[in-house]
């Protein structure tokens, strides 16, 4: 367990960068509660 286990996350993935479930998968590893996840373009 890591300082993440138990915390309530909302994940902003970039489309060109890390997307969001790629980032969901790691901290959900680490035992966060994700609560939102997603990817998005920005330009």
């Amino acid at each position: 367990m890591g300082k993440l286990a138990g915390k309530k996350l909302v994940l902003l993935g970039e489309r060109d960068g890390i997307p969001g479930p790629a980032m969901e998968s790691v901290f959900a590893a680490c035992g966060a509660d994700i609560v939102f996840s997603a990817t998005e373009c920005f330009v």
